[in-house]
């Protein structure tokens, strides 16, 4: 009897790793650092298993799955393009980190606080100005936070960020 239920348990797990797969731009060698439904879209980001401050990679994937609008930076590229940092709140705390791409910024962003509950998302900005607040329509998957930035040697962001309204 403990042999079926280890063998259910394993199958059950299994098939939920596949639907979390099947749901994130991220390949099954990489590791998801943060995904999530933006409606018909999706956002994640993804990182080599190997993500240290001289090794590996860190990429932004935006939209359908299958066919993303946008991938960034390019797998080769080190994650200079990058920055992070966490947010401290009554009740709660939250964690984002910035891409960085010529005149566009983009925010990945999950945070918790008491009163308001849980937000997460990506916040896209141009020359400094907020141009769209996409928010995440179901729970995220989520390894934000200062373990994160600190094992990948993410530089601390300098601009700061506020939770959208």
């Amino acid at each position: 009897m403990l042999k079926i239920k280890s063998i259910l348990v394993l199958a059950l797990l299994g098939i939920s790793q596949s639907v979390v797969s099947a749901n994130t731009h991220c390949s099954h060698q990489e590791v998801i650092v943060f995904n999530c439904s933006i409606g018909k879209k999706v956002v994640s980001i993804c990182a080599s298993p190997n993500l240290s401050a001289k090794t590996g990679y860190l990429q932004y994937h935006f939209g359908p799955i299958h066919s993303p609008e946008l991938v960034f930076p390019s797998k080769i590229a080190p994650h200079d393009q990058v920055t992070g940092g966490t947010l401290t709140f009554s009740g709660g705390g939250g964690a984002y980190l910035r891409f960085i791409r010529n005149h566009h910024r983009y925010v990945v962003y999950t945070a918790i606080g008491r009163g308001w509950g849980e937000k997460a998302g990506v916040n896209v900005e141009k020359d400094g100005h907020r141009k769209a607040n996409l928010i995440c329509r179901n729970q995220p998957i989520s390894e934000l936070g200062p373990d994160f930035f600190e094992r990948a040697a993410i530089k601390q962001d300098p601009i700061g960020f506020e939770l959208p309204e």
